[in-house]
């Protein structure tokens, strides 16, 4: 993360601390996978890229350090990485930000129990605080009611899920903080699977909740 910016839970905020670099690297990789799948998301980003371009542009010019230009020529002369980042073959309607980190399809990851019908896998990609995880909540199914210690952004790659009285479908994204206690369900015929990122712990309000802390953690 290039600085610490406390965040806000609203899509515009989340876009804003994008676009200028302020994310962590698990919130990142949630909001390049939402751009990817959210058209008026997009054009929502290409305003805040717009505003950061002009913000640049008035900036005050700062000197060049003695060495920068020897150390970008460094840079420019040295050989090509022939690594290049691998993604999972499969999934191909999981956003490839997402796919990018991944090392298989999620059908052959070993998703761990949670809570009863829901599974997850944790994805080691966070910066800080950050816990960045996949859920799998199977139909009809509920995650634990839960609050938060700071913001929790959501995202819907297959299915469906209810929160309240809202329901959020394939890339759309749900976002709470630590004034809603909330527990999503999975609605319609097939599993639920999100990509779900906390910059904090949460907090279990029921009682098999607080029980299976230790495995939704």
């Amino acid at each position: 993360m290039n600085a610490h910016v406390p965040l806000s839970p609203s899509m515009e905020s989340l876009l804003a601390a994008y676009a200028s670099g302020h994310l962590g690297h698990g919130m990142s990789v949630l909001m390049a996978s939402f751009l990817t799948l959210s058209p008026s998301a997009r054009r929502q980003m290409e305003t805040f890229e717009a505003l950061n371009g002009v913000m640049l542009d008035d900036a005050e010019a700062v000197e060049m350090s003695d060495g920068a230009l020897g150390v970008l020529m460094t840079r420019l002369d040295a050989p090509e990485s022939e690594e290049t980042p691998r993604i999972a073959v499969g999934n191909t309607d999981l956003p490839e930000p997402l796919r990018a980190v991944l090392d298989r399809p999620i059908e052959e990851q070993r998703w761990r129990f949670a809570y009863p019908g829901v599974r997850q896998l944790s994805l080691g990609i966070g910066d800080d605080d950050e816990r960045v995880k996949l859920l799998k909540i199977m139909p009809g199914k509920s995650a634990p009611q839960h609050a938060h210690k700071g913001i929790e952004a959501t995202l819907v790659l297959r299915g469906a899920f209810r929160d309240g009285n809202r329901l959020y479908e394939r890339g759309q994204l749900a976002l709470a903080d630590e004034h809603i206690q909330h527990r999503p369900r999975a609605e319609g015929d097939e599993a639920c699977i999100c990509l779900a990122v906390n910059d904090g712990a949460l907090r279990f309000t029921d009682s098999f909740g607080r029980v299976a802390r230790d495995f939704f953690a």
